[in-house]
């Protein structure tokens, strides 16, 4: 015992219990007593979100922040601030920006982006297969990794087509529907004769939706086939003739003549379903006699984005051209849907391959 314990200027260290001894019933003091709980009170412990509660909060912040929905776990993109946007929320963005030859920014932050400068988050995408999506047909909720699947084999509005398809039944409509239809379906009294006439009718319909992509495919047997990558440039905004833009290219030297590829986009503010780009093809030596050539449009797969490699539609044209400066009338590119046209328009560098076909 210490000498200031000895004279009573310090009161007595507490002997430490036994787990066997008694205790002696002192009571103890405040600072030893642990405080009880209040349910009610305002020292409650946090409460723990539930994984609903969580899901809901992940998805809030993981919404696009243009159209507010949330992204394509393979098509998510993010700016250098780390804001989210959707594939074609960003495609749209690019390329209004370079119809109006701008920058374009995050509407969030203000931030330039370009292809170049946004990126895939890895966390982001891989968080979002997670969270609970809609079903856009039926509305029921599910993981978002399910949804692909539910599409295809489970929802019972998703489009589905007869099961006696094979006898000529050309009906379609929603799955809800399939079983009330195909219990009553015509095909079923059919003779033979009746079938065989309609198979050949579906026959006749499949082949000319094909034709025009059939047609440019049988033409690579010409005699001579040619094919030249065209990089569209800008026209400076002066030249800008109400809602019509138009592009230069580089001439291109096929067949021993020189050439020229004009391009031009006109845009519908009010329907999109209207803005279509097209493309006129120029001579502009003389040659020594007419010249039939066929041509067509595609897009580079070496300079598009996996997603555009369908957007362009086959489509075959003709011209005889005859005198130096001769050119064809404006062709428009066939496209697989309103988007198609954005998604060219915010390539960095707008690329286009024509193929040239001397017979």
């Amino acid at each position: 015992m210490s000498e200031m314990e000895r004279n009573g200027m310090l009161p007595p260290k507490r002997r430490r219990l036994d787990h066997n001894e008694p205790s002696t019933g002192t009571p103890e003091t405040p600072g030893d007593q642990q405080a009880e709980p209040d349910p009610g009170g305002a020292g409650d412990a946090p409460r723990v979100s539930t994984d609903l509660e969580l899901g809901e909060r992940l998805r809030k912040v993981m919404l696009c922040t243009v159209c507010l929905e949330l992204p394509h776990p393979d098509e998510n993109y993010q700016c250098t601030l780390g804001h989210i946007l959707c594939e074609d929320c960003a495609t749209r963005l690019l390329a209004q920006a370079a119809m109006k030859q701008l920058t374009a920014c995050c509407p969030h932050c203000r931030t330039p982006i370009s292809w170049k400068e946004m990126c895939k988050n890895l966390a982001v995408g891989q968080t979002l297969w997670e969270l609970p999506k809609c079903c856009p047909e039926c509305e029921l909720q599910m993981d978002y990794k399910l949804l692909e699947h539910h599409l295809k084999s489970e929802c019972s509005k998703r489009w589905v087509k007869c099961q006696y398809r094979c006898l000529g039944c050309r009906w379609e409509g929603c799955r809800a529907e399939s079983a009330a239809h195909e219990a009553h379906c015509k095909h079923l009294a059919m003779s033979s004769d009746q079938i065989l006439s309609e198979l050949q009718q579906m026959d006749a319909q499949q082949q000319m939706a094909a034709h025009a992509m059939h047609v440019c495919y049988r033409q690579l047997s010409a005699q001579r086939i040619f094919s030249e990558d065209l990089e569209l440039r800008w026209q400076p905004m002066s030249t800008r003739h109400n809602s019509e833009w138009k592009f230069h290219a580089s001439t291109i030297y096929v067949f021993e003549h020189t050439w020229a590829v004009r391009s031009k986009l006109r845009v519908n503010t009010e329907t999109e379903a209207d803005n279509c780009l097209s493309y006129s093809l120029k001579l502009l030596t003389t040659p020594t006699g007419p010249i039939r050539v066929k041509y067509f449009i595609t897009l580079p797969a070496l300079y598009v984005r996996h997603k555009q490699m369908r957007d362009v539609q086959h489509q075959l044209n003709e011209n005889v051209f005859r005198v130096a400066g001769q050119k064809s009338e404006f062709w428009q590119l066939q496209m697989r849907c309103p988007m198609a046209i954005y998604r060219i328009l915010a390539m960095p560098c707008i690329r286009l391959r024509i193929w040239m076909l001397l017979h």
